[in-house]
């Protein structure tokens, strides 16, 4: 009977602790604190978005904290105290700036220049007077454009594997996707692809071609293809193919059939021959020098064989062409020697027919009659 009064105080103040203890997991169950994720591109400014809400508890602080590329582990770097009095630390500094309201319970903020190395998850944290804290993890993503480029080599054609060319993707976050597309070309080439970081946290690409040098790709178009987030539409850097050669053909033409000015020697080289000499047969001199040859007034002082001789720093090779030039009186008198060879020709055939006539026999004609009365007679 002593004890009963002892245990009945102690079930009262359990009953009351379980009472306070539900009613104050009530209160907290309705608060709530909303986040928002964002995004920026390098070097805009990112806004983060948190609101505490369905609580009138009484605000003391608030603290945010990140994990980030740049530092994995969890560290706090601002804070804000009522009448929105803030607190930097760890590096950041003015690049953080509160933008909510402390009164109205909202604690958010806006990161300045973002780079890729400040992607990550940063956390806002609410200390209140009675219950707490609250919080609510944020993830900032960060891209940045690559800077595209497409550089060519010239390599000597010959048998052995060589660079065709060079496709850069760089300063991208995350990393852009590089590729070649080559067509019926596919068979002869080959392509290899490196990653580098770079300090500020994006990564550069690089894809090379790669084929043996022949002859007949120059000139044929490949196309480098580079896709990142933040493209519309993948981005295409078409590029022909260039591989140097010396002169294997020279070939000479005149730039008019029917009116003359010049000789052109064209050239099948790549590069272009930067020397082109001009010879004729039998002289030891060079004759001209370019790849066109004029010959303004054309005569029979031309006549003969010309030679071009186009080259490069690979080596060279020739062309030649004979010239054969009559005037225009020396035909018109073989004309007219031809016409008069003609009419003789064609008189002395005319002569010899009537020279020749056989006599002719004057045959008179009988009617029927007269050939039966001749018969008759007889």
């Amino acid at each position: 009977m002593l004890h009963r009064p002892c245990w009945n105080i102690a079930s009262v103040t359990l009953l009351f602790h379980l009472l306070l203890f539900f009613i104050i997991c009530h209160i907290i169950s309705g608060v709530k604190v909303i986040g928002h994720g964002t995004t920026a591109i390098y070097g805009e400014n990112a806004t983060l978005f948190c609101q505490l809400t369905e609580t009138k508890d009484q605000l003391t602080r608030i603290i945010w904290k990140k994990r980030t590329r740049e530092k994995p582990e969890e560290v706090f770097f601002f804070s804000i105290r009522a009448g929105g009095k803030t607190e930097h630390s760890n590096g950041l500094g003015d690049r953080v700036q509160f933008i909510g309201n402390f009164a109205e319970k909202n604690g958010s903020i806006q990161l300045l220049r973002m780079r890729p190395l400040d992607e990550g998850i940063y956390t806002c944290i609410f200390n209140l007077v009675s219950s707490g804290p609250f919080e609510t993890n944020i993830n900032a993503t960060v891209f940045a454009h690559p800077v595209d480029n497409l550089k060519g080599e010239a390599p000597v054609a010959g048998y052995l594997e060589a660079m065709l060319a060079s496709c850069f993707a760089s300063n991208a976050w995350p990393a852009a996707e590089v590729m070649w597309r080559l067509g019926d070309l596919e068979k002869y080439m080959r392509t290899e692809t490196n990653h580098s970081v770079n300090p500020n946290g994006t990564i550069t690409v690089i894809s090379y071609l790669l084929a043996v040098p022949l002859k007949h790709l120059n000139k044929k178009n490949v196309q480098c293809v580079v896709k990142h987030n933040t493209l519309g539409k993948e981005l295409v850097l078409n590029y022909p193919i260039s591989i140097h050669y010396p002169p294997e053909s020279v070939v000479i033409i005149p730039d008019s059939p029917t009116n003359t000015k010049e000789f052109v020697c064209i050239v099948d080289s790549n590069p272009e021959p930067n020397n082109y000499t001009w010879t004729r047969e039998n002289k030891s001199t060079p004759y001209y020098e370019g790849n066109r040859l004029p010959v303004p007034n054309l005569s029979s002082d031309l006549n003969g064989l010309y030679i071009c001789n186009a080259s490069n720093q690979y080596g060279g090779s020739l062309g030649s062409l004979y010239v054969s030039v009559h005037n225009e009186s020396s035909t018109v008198c073989w004309g007219l020697l031809g016409f008069v060879i003609c009419c003789a020709a064609l008189a002395s055939v005319v002569g010899a027919i009537f020279r020749f006539k056989p006599a002719w026999i004057p045959v008179s004609r009988h009617s029927d009659n007269e050939e039966a009365q001749d018969s008759g007679g007889l």
